[in-house]
């Protein structure tokens, strides 16, 4: 059953990605499209079950797609979620050095992880979930300005 949905959600995918593209889209980065989308592929993005090379190949794919359709405010950082899946792909269970690799990446693509799912929530409307993170990604409050108070 999962695998029949993850095709049914793939096949929207790439619905939506031939119709932008035949539209002259593509790669224009237009929110609404983007977070159509994602709508079609929330739960695969969200939480997704990933035990076998078909699902990882399904959520590569998946992410990819959405990857062409990501508005430009994200895009860098929809990247940064790509490469981390990727990474992700090439671990070798018993073989420190992929697993290694895969952890750095996933440090490292901490910051993207909390943009992307505020700009989600922001302008789609969606939770992405409880985004975890190794280190705070909270954007720290400015400092007042010498001389300015309150009093």
């Amino acid at each position: 059953m999962r695998h029949a949905t993850l095709a049914v959600m793939t096949r929207r995918l790439l619905l939506i990605a031939a119709l932008t593209a035949a539209c002259g889209g593509g790669t224009s980065g237009d929110a609404v499209e983007f977070c159509d989308a994602l709508a079609g592929s929330l739960t695969l993005v969200r939480d997704p079950v990933i035990t076998t090379e078909a699902e990882i190949d399904e959520a590569l794919l998946t992410y990819r797609l959405l990857g062409d359709l990501a508005p430009l405010e994200i895009a860098d950082d929809w990247q940064t979620l790509i490469t981390n899946i990727e990474t992700a792909s090439t671990v070798v269970p018993n073989d420190r050095d992929s697993v290694q690799r895969a952890v750095q990446q996933a440090y490292a693509s901490e910051r993207s992880a909390v943009a992307v799912a505020d700009w989600v929530r922001t302008r789609c409307g969606y939770d992405m979930g409880p985004v975890t993170t190794i280190a705070p990604q909270a954007t720290p409050t400015p400092a007042e300005p010498p001389g300015v108070s309150d009093s």
